[in-house]
C-alpha cells in the first residue's frame, strides 16, 4: 500500500474483473470445481498481447459462471470492499450488471439485494472505506432487461444504489436507444455514468452528456475531436480514465499515446481509476505509478484528480 496526500479513490470499478485469487478459489470451490492458481490466472487476467475490447471482456466468462448465487455475490463484495480498505482507499464506486447474474434462477432484485448485504456486512466489520454500488445496464442486453435494471436503481436509489451506468461492447448498439432509459432515470433524480469513446467514436461521449450523464467512462475517443473536447471542457463532464485498461482494450494503441495527460493540461476534468484490478491486473496505486513515470504526473497534480473525483462522487461523502 502507497500512502498518498490525498484520498484515494476510484470511481470506475467492476465488481466481476477485481476478485481476488483467494475469493476465485473459494467461489470455485463452492461450486465443486478444482482449478489452481494459475489456471484463474490464466482465465482471468488478460493476456499481453489483447488486441479489442470484446477479446478483453472474454475474461469475464469464469467470474460470471461463479457468481450465480446470492452468497456468491455476498462474498466477492465483501472480499473486494476488504481490499480496498487494505489499499487505503477512501471512497470506491463498485459497478455491477444484475442481468448477468440470472442464469440460475435469481432475480435481478435479489442479485442487487445480495451485493448490498456484502457492503452491509462490511460496514459491520468496520471498514472505514465508503462505499457506492452502481447498476450497469448492458449494451448487449434485452431492452426488458435493461429497463428492469434501471427500474431497480431509481427504487434502490435512497436504500443502497448510488448511480446507474452503461456497458458491454460499446459499438453494438446505438447508443440513442438507451436515451428512453436515462431520460426515466434523470427524471428521477438518479446520476449516471455511462462507457462511452473507450472503443468506440467520441459522438457517443457527446451523446452521453447530451442524456444528462455526469460522467463519462473512459471517454479515450474525445481526442479525435475538438468540437468534443470543448464540450466536456464547458461543461466539466468527468473522464473516469483507467490508462492500463484502455491500453489493454486498445482503446488506445499504447501507454504513450493515452490523451490523459493532454486532457488535464488543457482543464478537461479527468479522474484516474483501475476499471477492473484482476483482469487488467493493477490497482490504484500501480495506476499512479503508472502516471508518475510516463507522463511526469505530480503528487501535486494526481491530488487535483483526486479532487475532481471527490466532486463527481455520487454518494454523499
Amino acid at each position: 500500500m502507497t500512502t498518498t496526500n490525498f484520498p484515494k479513490i476510484d470511481l470506475h470499478l467492476h465488481i466481476d474483473g477485481s476478485l481476488s485469487l483467494p475469493c476465485f478459489q473459494t467461489l470455485a470451490s463452492n461450486v465443486g470445481l478444482s482449478m489452481t492458481d494459475a489456471q484463474i490466472r490464466k482465465a482471468v487476467i488478460v493476456s499481453d498481447t489483447c488486441q479489442s475490447l470484446p477479446e478483453y471482456l472474454q475474461c469475464f466468462e469464469l467470474p460470471t459462471r461463479l457468481l450465480q448465487t446470492e452468497k456468491a455475490l455476498t462474498l466477492s463484495t465483501l472480499d473486494l470492499i476488504r481490499n480496498l480498505e487494505e489499499q487505503g482507499l477512501f471512497y470506491a464506486e463498485l459497478r455491477f450488471a444484475p442481468q448477468h447474474y440470472t442464469k440460475q434462477g435469481l432475480t435481478q432484485q435479489q442479485t442487487v439485494a445480495a451485493v448490498l448485504k456484502g457492503v452491509d456486512m462490511a460496514k459491520k466489520a468496520g471498514f472505514h472505506i465508503r462505499i457506492g454500488i452502481l447498476l450497469c445496464m448492458l449494451v448487449n442486453g434485452s431492452p426488458a432487461d435493461n429497463q428492469e435494471t434501471t427500474e431497480l436503481a431509481v427504487a434502490y436509489k435512497d436504500i443502497g444504489i448510488a448511480g446507474l451506468d452503461l456497458a458491454g461492447p460499446e459499438s453494438a448498439v446505438p447508443m440513442s436507444e438507451f436515451q428512453p432509459l436515462f431520460h426515466f432515470a434523470y427524471q428521477s433524480g438518479l446520476p449516471f455514468t455511462i462507457h462511452a469513446g473507450e472503443c468506440g467514436d467520441y459522438e457517443n461521449i457527446s451523446r452521453a452528456i447530451s442524456f444528462g450523464a455526469r460522467r463519462i467512462g473512459h471517454g479515450c475517443a474525445a481526442r479525435f475531436s475538438e468540437d468534443c473536447m470543448r464540450l466536456l471542457e464547458k461543461e466539466q463532464t468527468i473522464l473516469e480514465m483507467c490508462p492500463t485498461s484502455n491500453v489493454q482494450t486498445k482503446a488506445v494503441p499504447t501507454l504513450s499515446e493515452h490523451p490523459i495527460r493532454m486532457f488535464f493540461d488543457r482543464g478537461i476534468a479527468v479522474t484516474v481509476n483501475t476499471d477492473n484490478m484482476t483482469v487488467s491486473n493493477t490497482t490504484l496505486d500501480k495506476e499512479y505509478a503508472l502516471l508518475k513515470k510516463q507522463f511526469h504526473f505530480t503528487d501535486q497534480e494526481l491530488a487535483k484528480m483526486s479532487q475532481t473525483a471527490l466532486r463527481g462522487t455520487f454518494c454523499k461523502l
